[in-house]
């Protein structure tokens, strides 16, 4: 079976390679200066050029700091969308988010609107307000991940139920299995 996944692979990877390069250039950078650092150390460069060394190491400081946040973006993202996909109903609360976390549900909020912001999920919205919640969308034909729902009657009792595409589920009211027809 295939894992359900939310996130976009196009702005996930644009994310994760930017973050691998900014790190990469950081690095580099910084090793360049800090051989400079050892000249100083050494007496084979003048103590005069500590300022400078240290003015031009703070752009790459700034780069590894900016790298590790995009890569942390990546590695949230991923950490959200296993919650996503583990739901059964398509409607993920603040509360199960919080259980889920173990955070504050409104730090979570601010982090999931940021990553909703970026682009980087899909098949799924945040809705905010009085009653915060992440709704995962109707499951569209051609859906590869079956990650969506699909609202399905009852056969039984006629009551209407989000059952995940490609699978069974069981009615909210009467509790009768139903079974989701199959998505390519």
């Amino acid at each position: 079976m295939m894992e359900r996944s939310y996130i976009n692979p196009k702005v996930s990877g644009r994310i994760q390679v930017k973050g691998y390069a900014q790190i990469v250039i950081g690095c580099l950078m910084n090793a360049f200066y800090f051989m400079d650092f050892v000249a100083i150390a050494t007496g084979r460069l003048a103590t005069d050029f500590i300022a400078p060394v240290i003015a031009l190491m703070v752009p790459g400081f700034y780069l590894l700091w900016c790298g590790s946040r995009n890569c942390d973006t990546v590695i949230k993202a991923r950490k959200y969308s296993r919650i996503f996909a583990e739901d059964q109903n398509g409607i993920i609360t603040a509360m199960e988010l919080e259980k889920s976390i173990n955070k504050r549900y409104f730090d979570i909020f601010i982090e999931l609107e940021k990553l909703f912001r970026k682009g980087i999920f899909i098949n799924c919205t945040l809705q905010q307000g009085k009653n915060p919640r992440v709704i995962i969308n109707n499951a569209q034909v051609g859906d590869q991940g079956a990650a969506g729902f699909m609202q399905m009657v009852c056969p039984r009792c006629g009551a209407s139920t989000r059952i995940r595409a490609n699978s069974a589920g069981n009615c909210e009211y009467c509790g009768s299995q139903i079974q989701a027809p199959r998505m390519k």
